[in-house]
């Protein structure tokens, strides 16, 4: 039955999309009715520091969207829309957006530019608008000091928001890194840098450690954002510290990382003050000194918003739903346990081994059933590694078997480090007919 459906549904998908197609083709994007006027419209980008993919204006498609009129008319191009002297549209008000030519990604090479603007239209008028767009996502810059580079023979250095986004640079990506780009959802306001570099002379394994906060600031408000935003650049600069007391929380041989905030609307680059630490955590003692770095340096878990989705149609189905771990001490255990309502799917988790039983909880570090399972279903990903400082656990991979069993799935995650430090959380996924 469910087979018969999914083709019903199929052929009344195709008809529906012909029946727009035609649609449009008899009636462009919306219909001119009443009284008109006339938009002259710009598009350009601010502060362009690039000249990549994302950044030419001529190829960004433009849509014009009424608010109070039922009207929509959209352009793939802003080159097709300058063959326009000017575009005739109904009187009332609109909304103008005007985005980069890519899919806005969670991370990217390059800045993703965007801009909206609301207009009103004038009976018998010409109306001559802009719309500026700027950088949506948050620049990420690593740079090493000439001290650096002759101190150090390698390193290992983590950027991590602590909600998912992390870059790992080393001495193998060269000593000067290209920049990764950020979209950040507005709620982070931490930016945390860790890790080791291993001194040239000594072979001596030295700690890295800072946070940066836009609280931070020099000249920060009260009333200022706290989280960073599109727009916002961290250049951060790792540099050997050869006098003990020169920094606080930074030991004699240490590593202090600088950073630079940059707004990309003021075009000006300002020093924040870094939260530096040693990564030597239980000394007690004010944030900064090494005392709260232990409490920073506990494992996390990012995990996606709860969801439902359709098994018949997968209407609401993610591409993906990864559980992300972030161990900085090093992994020791991961436990996932899943906890269903669906007799049928229970049944069937029973008699399938993954180096144990899913309805007790598996262990995937270096389980051999997690590799076999992820190679039938052509995934690169495997089971973490021993020490390893992060980890992603793709739970997508179960769609092809959740399909099948309508209810509620609970995965239940525990993940140990090192130090026995430990910490949990649940994904809770309910997939209906």
């Amino acid at each position: 039955m469910k087979t018969i459906n999914k083709w019903a549904l199929g052929i009344a998908l195709m008809v529906g999309l012909a029946s727009c197609e035609m649609k449009d083709e008899l009636l462009g994007d919306s219909v001119l009715s009443g009284d008109t006027g006339f938009l002259a419209l710009n598009v350009a980008t601010a502060n362009v520091s690039t000249k990549g993919t994302t950044d030419q204006v001529d190829e960004f498609p433009v849509t014009i969207k009424g608010k109070d009129v039922e009207y929509t008319k959209t352009y793939d191009s802003y080159a097709e829309l300058k063959k326009e002297e000017s575009i005739e549209l109904p009187v009332g008000t609109f909304t103008i957006e005007a985005h980069s030519p890519v899919e806005f990604e969670d991370v990217m090479s390059e800045p993703y530019y965007g801009g909206t603007k609301d207009i009103t239209i004038t009976k018998g008028v010409t109306s001559e608008e802009e719309v500026q767009c700027k950088i949506q996502n948050v620049k990420i810059t690593m740079s090493y000091t000439a001290a650096f580079l002759q101190t150090y023979e390698s390193w290992t250095i983590t950027v991590n928001d602590k909600k998912g986004h992390v870059e790992v640079f080393t001495k193998e990506d060269g000593t000067e890194p290209a920049s990764v780009y950020w979209k950040l959802d507005g709620t982070v306001e931490t930016i945390y840098i860790e890790g080791k570099a291993v001194n040239k002379t000594t072979k001596e394994e030295v700690s890295i450690y800072g946070t940066a906060k836009k609280t931070n600031l020099p000249g920060y408000e009260d009333d200022d954002d706290t989280a960073f935003v599109g727009g916002d650049e961290l250049k951060i600069e790792a540099n050997p510290v050869q006098v003990e007391g020169s920094t606080p929380g930074v030991e004699k041989g240490g590593i202090e990382i600088n950073v630079s905030g940059f707004d990309s609307e003021t075009n000006e680059e300002i020093l924040i003050d870094v939260e530096q630490g040693t990564n030597t955590p239980g000394e007690g003692g004010e944030e900064g000194d090494g005392g709260d770095v232990g409490k920073d340096e506990a494992p996390t878990i990012s995990l996606p918003d709860d969801f439902s989705y359709s098994a018949s149609t997968g209407e609401g189905k993610p591409a993906s739903a990864d559980a992300k771990f972030f161990i900085p001490k090093g992994l020791k255990s991961a436990v996932v346990k899943i906890e269903t309502n669906s007799e049928a799917f229970e049944a069937t988790l029973k008699d399938v081994d993954m180096g144990g039983n899913l309805l007790d909880g598996i262990e995937l570090v270096n389980n051999a059933g997690i590799d076999k399972l992820f190679a039938g279903i052509e995934l690169e990903d495997r089971s973490p590694k021993p020490g390893v400082t992060e980890y992603t656990f793709p739970v997508g991979a179960f769609f092809t078997f959740l399909d099948m069993f309508t209810g509620v799935h609970k995965f239940h995650i525990t993940v140990i480090d090192n130090e026995g430090t430990s910490v949990s959380d649940t994904l809770t996924i309910t997939i209906t007919e």
